[in-house]
């Protein structure tokens, strides 16, 4: 077997492969296209195992080398010090160390997903990224309103069709008329993108084992529920549902030094994706479910709004976990506090 130590970067990947007794056979940069590395493995025998870590375009350089027959392992860049915390720190040492951690099998790996999977994920997180930049549209609109004092009628929603239709009547001096119908007219673009890029999503998702049973539950809709069972893309790799909701983003730090225990953040080393999706949908089953209304009203009494429905989001994570795992839809059931 020969080992590959892939450092990749922008333009270029600098490629160290070692035997299994660790000598160097060959190692130098190489261009980020596919000729590229077919010229660099073409001295190379065969099979090959390679290794990259987790980072900027790594599903590039591991779907290529993938179909060019090598095996590769993703590293998790976070858990492997021998890196991080080298004193010197260059291209060609990187790639040597994740070749020999390879070869001792010793790398941190990290969950990849298939091909499908990662189409389907991109398409959902573009239209995440497409409401987001229209929410931030939404915002510089009232901003704008508000430095002219344009007085804003009661209404369900200003940017639905009544709404739109006061926005268009309105005159502000200029610039702030030409500023206005720019950013109507980007919303509207906008829009238009949204309801292209969700119906794609949705029709490729329409078949995905876990969406019915995510679909049941409190504040899930079609679009949560295609998110949080793409990013989890298979419950069995999670051994216990703190393991799940640990992954999420959702489960506190502990510090514990003798007789002291302290609960600290969630910390930001975690699926952020999946955490605004429980959040988010969090907040919604507070409207939908008696139960979760209930569980976050009394954990408002001793804590803050944002950490009361960080708690609930873990709570709604560790149901999905078990539906998901007993292929079941949620039920609901009275609880009743003290």
């Amino acid at each position: 077997m020969i080992y590959l130590g892939l450092d990749h970067h922008k333009k270029s990947t600098f490629v160290c492969a070692i035997d299994e007794q660790g000598v160097v056979l060959r190692q130098g940069r190489v261009a980020n296209t596919r000729e590229a590395f077919v010229h660099f493995l073409e001295a190379l025998p065969c099979p090959c195992s390679g290794v990259v870590e987790a980072g900027f375009s790594w599903f590039w350089i591991y779907q290529t080398l993938e179909e060019l027959g090598i095996q590769m392992t993703l590293a998790h860049p976070h858990k492997l010090r021998a890196i991080a915390e080298a004193k010197i720190k260059t291209d060609r040492l990187d790639a040597a160390i994740l070749a020999q951690l390879l070869r001792a099998q010793l790398i941190p790996s990290v969950y990849v997903p298939s091909p499908e999977t990662r189409d389907q994920k991109r398409l959902w997180r573009e239209r995440v990224w497409l409401v987001r930049m229209n929410t931030r549209l939404k915002n510089r609109i009232h901003r704008l309103l508000s430095d002219y004092h344009v007085p804003v009628p009661e209404f369900t929603d200003l940017f639905g069709k009544a709404g739109r239709q006061y926005l268009e009547s309105l005159r502000l001096p200029e610039p702030g008329q030409r500023l206005l119908q720019t950013e109507l007219d980007l919303i509207k673009l906008y829009q238009t993108h949204i309801q292209i890029i969700q119906k794609e999503a949705l029709l490729v998702t329409e078949h995905h084992p876990y969406r019915g049973y995510l679909e049941s539950l409190p504040g899930f809709g079609p679009i949560f529920a295609s998110i949080v069972a793409l990013e989890i893309d298979s419950i069995d790799r999670f051994h216990t549902p703190g393991k799940l909701a640990s992954y999420c983003g959702l489960a506190p730090s502990i510090y514990s030094s003798g007789d002291t225990v302290r609960m600290g953040s969630t910390g930001p080393s975690a699926n952020h994706w999946l955490k605004w999706a429980f959040v988010e949908a969090a907040w919604a089953a507070l409207r939908s479910s008696a139960h979760f209304r209930l569980r976050y009203q009394r954990l408002r009494k001793f804590k803050k709004p944002q950490v009361a429905i960080v708690a609930c989001a873990r709570h709604l994570c560790l149901i999905a976990y078990q539906l998901l795992k007993e292929r079941r839809p949620y039920e609901e059931r009275a609880v009743v506090y003290a």
